[in-house]
Order: C-alpha cells, then structure tokens, then sequence
C-alpha cells in the first residue's frame, strides 16, 4: 500500500511538470509573438490557492492598447484567451475596474499591467508584486515587511521625479 502511494504521488509530479512545461511555453511563444508585433505591457497576479492571472497588452507608438490576452485559473491546464475589452484605449486610461466581469484576479492584473506600464514610461524598474505567501505575512500582526533598496541608488540620496518625453519618428 505504501509503495502505491508513492508512486501515485510520483506519477501526479511528473504529469504536473509536464503540463507546467506547456503553459511555459504557451506563455512564451505568446510573448515573443505579441513582441513581434510591438511594446507590450505585462501585468500579473499571483493567487497562490486562489486564482492567479497574467494580462498582456500589445501597445502602438501612440501608447494605445492594439491587442490583449489574459490568462486566469487555478490549475496548469489554464491557457491563454483573447482579451479585446481595451483594444484601442490608451494605456494610461485602462481602467481594472473594467474587467470585473472576469474576476478580482484579472483585475489586479490589469492594475499591475497599467502600474508597470506608468514605471516604465517614467524610466524606471517595475517592483515585483508581491507573492500570495508574502501578502499572508503582511497580514500577521507583529511582523514589518522590510523595505527594498536598491543598492546602487541607495548610496545616491533622493532621486527627483524623471519625465520622459517621447520623439516621434521620423519619416525615411
């Protein structure tokens, strides 16, 4: 009894790896083709027991969103879909509270998309969200989550609020 027990949760492992092998993949091959295409603005949600989502937006030059997929669900048989409910918005005025009709896990993920997308413009470096585990910690009284620095602007004091304004291209 005990040996089928063991390889049942053996067997469970390795179809697990598999199938979290294809969404990899699926996800990537997806990306580099929305990469082909143009920018594009990636936002997530990790739900840990609950539902996790990822949003990915394909933007033109004028910032607009052109193309979306969404991937939500619990398990590794989830699989990306079509995602058109902000197709021809600009970037800066996707709304989450828009995609409620598809859970608080898309919405987060569409906040984290538009939030990632703000950094960026402004020249810098999308934070990590946080993971479910670290979001239950958070939660627990006595423990202080602990502030990042990162170390090459910690020795530089204040950093002033960058603007960045874009050119237009050039017609050849």
């Amino acid at each position: 009894m005990f040996w089928i027990f063991i390889i049942a949760i053996g067997l469970a492992w390795i179809a697990q790896s598999f199938l979290s092998f294809k969404q990899t993949k699926a996800f990537t091959e997806l990306f580099v083709a929305l990469r082909r295409k143009g920018r594009v603005a990636m936002g997530k949600f990790s739900g840990g027991i609950a539902a996790g989502s990822i949003v990915m937006f394909v933007l033109d030059d004028d910032d607009r969103v052109v193309e979306g997929h969404r991937l939500n669900g619990i398990t590794v048989l989830a699989r990306f879909k079509e995602f058109g409910l902000y197709d021809g918005r600009f970037m800066s005025m996707v709304e989450a509270k828009d995609a409620a009709q598809y859970g608080k896990s898309v919405m987060k993920a569409v906040a984290n998309a538009r939030e990632n997308y703000r950094v960026v413009a402004e020249g810098g470096m999308p934070a990590e969200p946080p993971t479910a585990l670290a979001r239950a910690l958070d939660k627990l009284p006595g423990i202080k989550p602990k502030q990042k620095v990162l170390p090459s602007l910690a020795s530089v004091g204040p950093v002033e609020k960058i603007t960045v304004t874009r050119r237009a291209k050039q017609a050849a």
